[in-house]
């Protein structure tokens, strides 16, 4: 991996932002998450002529440059450019010539303070001929000390398969499966994460693939790409969800149980009633026969929901709940990699035995080499 250092100014940094040279990776990177108070802090160290943090550049494979480290000092330069935030005069150490600028916005500043900000040099890296893992492991070792989310890890290793990601991610959000319809945003690459794990599952086949932080890192640190049947299968389930997700906007998801219902979705995109399932699902009490049955997998995929997302117990399971619900709500076919003897076991379990628990039955019956599989 080369890095070829130089010293750009602020205002043309802040000018290749604006005309799309540079790109800040809003949706892929962490996010916006500096506070105002924290970017008012970087334009005092800036005024104060001190020196802050190199930037580090990723010039891609498609030769655009993205921010692989610094997102956060770049977005505050281009926000107070941009008179989003104005200058506090009161950080320690009390300074009186920053304390004269209290309140100001940069349209407000005279022409020597503008140019002062203007020309402060930020020494920035721009990395070239780089393995997949190389920007990964640079951006770990810079982060070593903030807490990062797998897929804020992830983010960083370059290669086809990530490029395939961040394009999946854009179509779901494209198509409605956002901050607005599922209850969380894609702050600290959530949407990423769960993406990705969807992917390992599809390409395993399997559901009981270990999708710990390791395993799916150590699938996109290869940086192949998926295969272009899996991804059309993965645009085909996105796009079956938002639909059967229209018809409950008003139900709020997490991480663990969105994973579920897009593998549930996954299985057999032709499923008669998916369209409505989900929101049959989320309404749906238990009648007749199975009705205790019905509201105990609910409250076991409930419950299982918030656990861990990786955790393949509760991925097994989960898709389990959602498979008796269906299969106890429709009179029609299962898909062939679902088990409907497991099911019917697990029923049977429940309807002749008062002394054990659904989940109980689950820990049983339900296992990797029972459950699971995609073929």
């Amino acid at each position: 991996m080369k890095l070829t250092p130089s010293e750009p100014d602020v205002e043309t940094l802040v000018r290749r932002i604006e005309d799309g040279d540079i790109d800040l990776q809003p949706d892929f990177q962490r996010q916006e998450v500096w506070s105002r108070s924290k970017k008012r802090k970087l334009i005092d160290t800036i005024l104060r002529n001190w020196s802050i943090p190199p930037i580090h550049l990723v010039r891609t494979h498609s030769g655009e440059l993205e921010v692989l480290d610094g997102q956060q000092r770049l977005t505050a330069m281009r926000d107070f450019f941009r008179n989003d935030f104005s200058i506090s005069g009161t950080i320690e150490p009390l300074d009186s010539t920053i304390q004269s600028l209290q309140g100001k916005f940069y349209r407000d500043l005279e022409p020597s303070i503008r140019r002062q900000i203007q020309t402060f040099p930020i020494r920035c890296f721009t990395l070239t001929d780089f393995r997949p893992d190389e920007p990964s492991e640079l951006f770990y070792r810079l982060n070593e000390p903030t807490m990062l989310t797998a897929g804020e890890r992830r983010n960083a290793l370059y290669g086809d398969s990530r490029d395939q990601l961040k394009s999946l991610v854009d179509y779901m959000v494209s198509i409605g499966l956002d901050k607005t319809t599922l209850g969380f945003s894609n702050s600290r690459l959530a949407y990423d994460d769960v993406i990705a794990r969807l992917l390992i599952f599809i390409e395993a086949k399997d559901l009981s693939e270990k999708s710990t932080e390791s395993k799916v890192s150590e699938r996109f640190r290869k940086g192949d790409a998926f295969s272009k049947e899996l991804i059309v299968r993965v645009e085909v389930t996105l796009d079956e969800f938002s639909r059967a997700k229209a018809q409950a906007p008003s139900i709020r998801l997490n991480k663990a149980n969105f994973l579920s219902w897009l593998a549930f979705y996954s299985r057999n995109p032709s499923q008669a009633h998916l369209e409505d399932f989900f929101a049959t699902y989320c309404n749906a009490k238990g009648r007749g026969e199975t009705h205790h049955y019905i509201d105990e997998a609910k409250a076991v995929f409930d419950d299982r929901s918030r656990l861990r997302v990786a955790d393949v117990s509760s991925v097994l399971f989960r898709d389990f709940c959602l498979w008796f619900v269906y299969r106890y709500t429709y009179d029609t076919a299962l898909p062939h990699s679902v088990s409907k003897r497991v099911i019917e076991n697990v029923h049977e379990d429940i309807s002749q035995r008062d002394d054990i628990t659904f989940e109980y039955s689950l820990q049983q019956r339900v296992y990797p080499e029972s459950w699971g599989s995609f073929s």
